[in-house]
């Protein structure tokens, strides 16, 4: 039987360019931006900066996109933020929340996000604009594994923003579905489903 004369070169061919794309992802830059005010361009501090990745899988009937991966960053006294680069890809969306502000259509207009960076301005709306926005500002990664625990600082900064917001029963309910959040990730699954479900039957006891 003749033995293949090219396996042995096409086998190292591979492993080095394994070995290539491994050191490539390696040796990548940090992902960085910076986090600014609409009109002054002010640097904001202390703005949460939560940097997702996704990926897409396809079938005969459909396409799903689901987030895979999420990492968080604190900016500093520049505004600046710094960041790992999750197997040296760009990351799929990009979200930041400061209480007090909201994001910018600035951001969109001066396509801010080519750069990894996010252009904000001051709130103005009432206690209930406020309280649904602050709501609205968790971010879910339904399939970043471990990497979830990343968005614990978020979560827990949109609940202590909430709590004095929430007033009515309604309020209530976003309040605790926040706090559900915070649950799922430092909890067993059935422990946080147990107290989601305690406070829920308080609450629709004092409904009646």
């Amino acid at each position: 039987m003749t033995k293949p004369r090219y396996l042995f070169p096409s086998v190292l061919w591979m492993t080095v360019v394994l070995m290539l794309y491994g050191c490539a992802s390696l040796s990548a830059e940090p992902l960085e931006g910076q986090v600014l005010e609409e009109g002054t361009s002010k640097p904001i501090a202390n703005a949460i900066v939560i940097v997702r990745w996704d990926k897409t899988y396809s079938s005969f009937v459909d396409t799903t996109t689901v987030c895979v991966h999420v990492e968080s960053a604190l900016t500093d006294a520049q505004g600046r933020y710094r960041l790992p680069r999750w197997r040296g890809k760009t990351p799929d969306h990009i979200n930041t929340f400061k209480t007090g502000y909201e994001r910018s259509q600035e951001y969109f207009r001066a396509k801010a996000y080519l750069q990894h960076n996010d252009i904000l301005k001051p709130f103005t709306g009432g206690r209930e604009e406020r309280l649904r926005k602050v709501a609205g500002a968790a971010v879910s990664c339904g399939s970043a594994g471990d990497s979830k625990k990343n968005l614990l600082p978020l979560y827990r900064k949109l609940y202590a923003d909430a709590l004095p917001l929430a007033v009515t029963k309604e309020d209530k309910k976003i309040l605790y579905g926040l706090l559900y959040k915070i649950d799922l990730i430092e909890l067993p699954y059935k422990e946080a489903e147990k107290r989601n479900v305690e406070r829920s039957e308080a609450l629709r006891h004092e409904q009646e």
